[in-house]
């Protein structure tokens, strides 16, 4: 997501946000903090810092984010501890929005001028402000109401604590959020899904006519479902019809498979991993299969997802050596004959 610049100046900065142990990625802000095990904490250079944690009460204990098992139509009550651990006071926006996974791989929470139309919609704070002395701490309570119509399965979002700086004497102000995330999963059928789209392919040239290249494999892996999901994937380049020079099937390398982070429900992430030792063998054949194991309260299985796509591979080194000796097996022949020739004529002698 890109920085958002109004006529005002206003640039919105993540600094610090914790949604269940994830740091979150937000506009304006290039490199989230690293965040605590079980509270989220604002440790800014300023010496502004503030802490939030789930408060201790019928819901749970020692938690580190939100998670609600919920009908339609159920209202449930919770409490956030807010703590001021710096030495001026502070004044916090406290309030609720939708999260999403972004297309990078990561969990992100709407910004501030953003409606959500999710789980944000179902939270309301008795307050929406928060006024904290140096030191203080306070527990800000929070309803949440699941709507009537609510579709069965997993939604997720975050309650959010603001603090928004004027920068200097310039009209510039920084937005500051932490956050915990909210997970409320609606009873009924639970249907994960994933999806894959815009996969191919694409192979390096080697200069090398014997040797390997790599491949790259671009695709798009969407949560088609209702249910949070932790993808796996494994992704495989070969020749033409499965193909493959000894040695195997070229396979994607460790750092670029496995399990990827979660995705909520219908976001979008764009993949792109390097498959190493291929043997290119004119087109190069990409099969992508990618298994989600549904997260969050209960489980509720696994899902899969596969496709497949080709592109060119084209050993140019390769042909240029077999042109080469092509052209080697032409030309010194005729140039041997023609030699012979010239070799075999009798020389011409003038007489007087």
């Amino acid at each position: 997501m890109q920085a958002t610049y109004r006529p005002t100046l206003v640039l919105t900065a993540l600094l610090t946000v914790l949604l269940g142990g994830l740091p979150l990625v937000g506009p304006a802000a290039a490199h989230a903090m690293p965040a605590v095990a079980d509270t989220s904490t604002d440790t800014s250079t300023d010496g502004i810092s503030w802490s939030v944690t789930p408060a201790d009460n019928r819901q749970g204990t020692g938690r580190a984010n939100y998670a609600y098992a919920v009908e339609p139509g159920d209202r449930v009550r919770d409490a956030l501890v807010v703590t001021n651990r710096s030495a001026a006071p502070l004044q916090l926006a406290v309030y609720g929005t939708d999260a999403f996974t972004t297309p990078g791989g990561h969990i992100d929470l709407l910004t501030a001028e953003e409606h959500a139309t999710g789980l944000g919609t179902w939270i309301t704070f008795r307050q929406g402000t928060l006024d904290l002395d140096p030191g203080e701490s306070a527990e800000v309570p929070f309803t949440l109401r699941v709507p009537d119509d609510a579709t069965p399965g997993d939604h997720s979002g975050g309650v959010v604590t603001a603090l928004t700086q004027q920068v200097g004497d310039s009209a510039l102000t920084v937005d500051r959020r932490l956050a915990l995330r909210v997970h409320a999963r609606v009873a009924g059928d639970l249907a994960p899904g994933l999806g894959i789209s815009d996969l191919s392919v694409t192979t390096d040239v080697s200069a090398n006519p014997f040797g390997t290249v790599t491949s790259t494999v671009r695709y798009r892996l969407t949560n088609t479902g209702t249910a949070r999901l932790v993808p796996t994937e494994s992704v495989t380049v070969t020749g033409p019809s499965g193909a493959s020079w000894p040695g195997g099937t070229a396979t994607a390398s460790e750092s670029a498979s496995g399990e990827l982070t979660e995705i909520l429900p219908g976001s979008t992430v764009e993949r792109v991993v390097e498959v190493r030792g291929v043997r290119p063998l004119v087109r190069a054949e990409a099969t992508v299969r990618v298994d989600g194991l549904v997260v969050g309260i209960g489980g509720g299985g696994v899902t899969s997802a596969h496709d497949a796509a080709s592109g060119w591979a084209v050993p140019w080194a390769l042909l240029g050596l077999v042109l080469l000796a092509v052209a080697a097996a032409v030309v010194i022949p005729l140039v041997r004959a023609r030699r012979g020739r010239l070799w075999g004529r009798p020389h011409e002698t003038g007489r007087a």
